[in-house]
């Protein structure tokens, strides 16, 4: 965690340093309807799970799945300079789930998904036309593409929709670059089958990743 909180932490003093946080009236750069961000991303889970063996509970038993570095893209339009509408997808990741309690360090299999959040986000321009904080809220996506299996065979994992909180801000280099870091909090859960030896499994799994972004930003 200490990682990734560094990682933020240089890409946010970037921001402080790129421009004054408030700019004169007559340096307001020209105000452009759509964007693109991109840049790499840190996906941190906050996972659990429910596991069962032939419909019994297997008590203490869950998972746990190492935290994931890929890549960012977000594009979006604004309706006015404080409303606009997001689409963000990433590259696809890898996530091994492992048993934790009686199944600690068994590798159950592993899952390639691909995330994609649509959301509308309010900015606040208080603060001058350089620097620009900004919430949001949207739906997220996860897409399966592949399943692997380990100890658990033939496993299949169900595609979830689940709720996305979303806290950023950028810094104006000029009318069209910027700079920006970006949290995005998903709510999300989803089902996983298969079997142990013949025996049926299935899982409830709560995967709630939070996903840390830092990168350009280009206006046009």
């Amino acid at each position: 965690m200490k990682k990734q909180l560094t990682i933020f932490g240089v890409v946010a003093a970037s921001l402080s340093l790129a421009n004054p946080v408030r700019a004169a009236d007559g340096d307001a750069p020209t105000f452009k309807h759509w964007f693109v961000r991109a840049g790499p991303a840190e996906v941190i889970y906050d996972e659990g799970a429910k596991i069962r063996l032939g419909g019994q509970i297997v008590p203490g038993a869950s998972v746990t799945a190492k935290n994931n570095f890929t890549g960012e893209i977000e594009a979006g339009y604004y309706f006015n300079p404080n409303v606009s509408v997001s689409l963000t997808v990433g590259a696809p990741p890898t996530a091994t789930l492992v048993g934790t309690g009686p199944l600690a360090g068994v590798k159950l299999g592993k899952m390639t998904y691909g995330p994609a959040v649509a959301a509308i986000q309010y900015h606040v321009t208080d603060f001058g036309p350089r620097f620009i904080p900004y919430i949001g809220a949207g739906v997220n996506y996860t897409i399966v593409l592949s399943e692997k299996d380990g100890a658990v065979q033939n496993l299949r994992v169900k595609s979830p929709v689940g709720v996305t909180f979303q806290a950023g801000a950028e810094s104006m280099i000029n009318d069209r670059f910027g700079l920006f870091v970006d949290a995005k909090k998903i709510v999300l859960d989803t089902t996983a089958r298969g079997n142990v030896g013949g025996v049926p499994a299935d899982a409830k799994i709560k995967i709630n990743p939070l996903i840390v972004t830092g990168g350009i930003s280009f206006h046009f």
